[in-house]
């Protein structure tokens, strides 16, 4: 089920996506002198969804991604630390595991089918990775190389886990932090219809008659 729900959010992004470059194209033909500050707005709107679209479809499974590819982690809740130090940081909006060194150096990612829901990590002396998920209550055992060692079903409820999370900044390039969050793609495409609103609005403001007639 959640993969025919992945496949419409891709219809649908793919929709929203080429109706919003149509209109930063038809912007740009034009004559006004706002049309750069039209298409920097259009560029906000399609970078902001762009990036919220791309992590819902990663969660699904439908955006499946390298295991060299990083992606922008940011501000994230769940971190665990492996007996030799390495980082194993739950990327829940992407649906991703990415392990790091003690010095926080990207050693690779992978994908974790928690159908796009809440997922928790442990690792273990052995240095395997368990992941235990919300959605379906799912118990995943990774290697560190990111194969997967075994999947059974979660013993006992994942509401009754102890939940002792913790929130770390995980070192993230600045302009990168704008996909570390679905919220903070939002908002900057949130920012970019509020520039479009007022410049719609600007444009339609009838000109002062300095005449007087």
């Amino acid at each position: 089920m959640h993969n025919l729900f992945g496949w419409f959010l891709t219809l649908f992004a793919a929709f929203w996506l080429l109706m919003a470059a149509r209109g930063m194209a038809r912007e740009f033909r034009g004559e006004d002198r706002s049309k750069w500050v039209t298409g920097l707005m259009f560029c906000l709107v399609m970078v902001g969804a762009g990036g919220f679209f791309a992590a819902a479809l990663s969660a699904t499974g439908i955006l499946k991604l390298p295991l060299s590819y990083e992606w922008p982690a940011g501000y994230v809740r769940g971190v665990v630390t492996a007996e030799d130090g390495k980082y194993i940081v739950p990327l829940v909006p992407s649906g991703r595991v990415q392990l790091y060194d003690p010095q926080w150096h990207f050693i690779r990612g992978w994908q974790v089918d928690a159908e796009g829901g809440d997922f928790q990590l442990q690792s273990t002396p052995n240095n395997l990775i368990e992941v235990f998920t919300a959605r379906g209550e799912h118990h995943f055992t990774f290697s560190e190389d990111g194969r997967l060692m075994s999947s059974e079903h979660l013993t006992g409820s994942f509401q009754a886990r102890p939940n002792n999370a913790q929130w770390i900044v995980v070192p993230t390039v600045p302009w990168l932090w704008i996909f570390s969050s679905p919220f903070l793609s939002w908002g900057v495409a949130l920012v970019g219809f509020a520039g479009l609103a007022i410049l719609r609005k600007i444009r339609r403001k009838p000109a002062l008659n300095l005449s007087g007639e």
